[in-house]
């Protein structure tokens, strides 16, 4: 994740701009069968070495993607830094939870 903040930082520098261009396009080709498959309008990048890589690395993850897969799902990074997925589990959880404790269109 070190490595990939450095480069994000000067995306330039032709090691810098490899080391990025590599990570995307791995990542992309994961993502586009998901994509495939799924179909979501949104997809939220999670994850120390995304964090790291910031814009640039979101950007080429979306061009790689655009090549690979039909869909163009809306890429955002994660504003969520530490335990996205144990937070986004907890706030489902008590969504669940607020709607059956809360829920007047059942009756007793």
């Amino acid at each position: 994740a070190a490595l990939l903040e450095r480069a994000a930082a000067r995306p330039g520098e032709e090691p810098h701009r490899a080391l990025l261009h590599t990570y995307a396009t791995r990542l992309a080709t994961g993502l586009a069968s998901l994509v495939s498959v799924l179909d979501p309008a949104l997809v939220v990048l999670s994850g120390t070495a995304l964090t790291a890589g910031g814009e640039p690395l979101r950007d080429l993850v979306r061009a790689e993607l655009a090549e690979l897969a039909a869909s163009r799902p809306r890429l955002v990074l994660a504003g969520v830094r530490e335990h996205p997925v144990l937070r986004g589990a907890l706030e489902s959880a008590l969504a669940a939870t607020r709607d059956e404790v809360f829920d007047t269109s059942r009756r007793p």
